[in-house]
């Protein structure tokens, strides 16, 4: 694990970590946060641990919870000695964005690759080719390899994800699931995901 003398985060960088974990909560519906349930701030700094190999002192997590509370995202509630941290709007678009991508980062770090791939293509009419290229712009960032203009792949299974970027992405209700034995140029994507 790293040490915290080791760690330099960028300005607001940690701020957008901590969104990442409250959301990879939610969409994973593990424990201990629920969309209704509140989340401690332990439980944030021990997640940031495993998934973000990040060790923060518990006084700038506190700083960056309290600038999301000003930004009306989380809202922070003391219960005797204990911050308890609960998210304002369970379908907030920026968590979520966040967290898709958190949550697949995860998969890429700790999966074993099966050998299938996962493809999603989309035919967005010219007409919202502003929502076609917001789409291409989305899957790029949070992860997908471009196979072409609007195809794209992934080699873990996504397909809660990708339903969920149908749900909050407007162009992504063009978008379809595939998942093939065998593509070709296949050497060029396993090196891209660095399989």
């Amino acid at each position: 694990m790293k040490n915290i003398k080791e760690v330099k985060l960028k300005r607001g960088q940690l701020y957008w970590y901590i969104l990442e974990v409250i959301g990879m909560t939610i969409l994973s519906g593990g424990n201990p946060l629920r969309p209704i349930i509140p989340m401690a701030i332990k439980e944030i700094i021990k997640t940031l641990k495993e998934v973000k190999n990040l060790n923060i002192k518990e006084e700038k997590i506190k700083k960056s919870l309290e600038n999301l509370e000003k930004n009306e995202i989380i809202e922070l509630e003391e219960k005797e000695d204990k911050v308890f941290v609960k998210l304002k709007d369970k379908n907030n678009l920026t968590v979520l964005k966040y967290s898709i991508k958190a949550l697949l980062d995860f998969k890429k770090k700790e999966k074993k690759w099966n050998g299938k791939w996962f493809l999603v293509f989309f035919d967005v009419p010219e007409i919202q080719r502003n929502k076609r290229d917001y789409l291409r712009s989305f899957l790029n960032k949070i992860g997908f390899y471009c196979y072409q203009k609007s195809v794209y792949v992934f080699p873990y299974e996504c397909e809660k994800e990708i339903t969920l970027i149908k749900k909050i992405v407007e162009g992504a209700k063009y978008m379809k699931y595939i998942i093939a034995e065998k593509i070709e140029d296949e050497a060029k994507i396993k090196t891209f995901f660095s399989l």
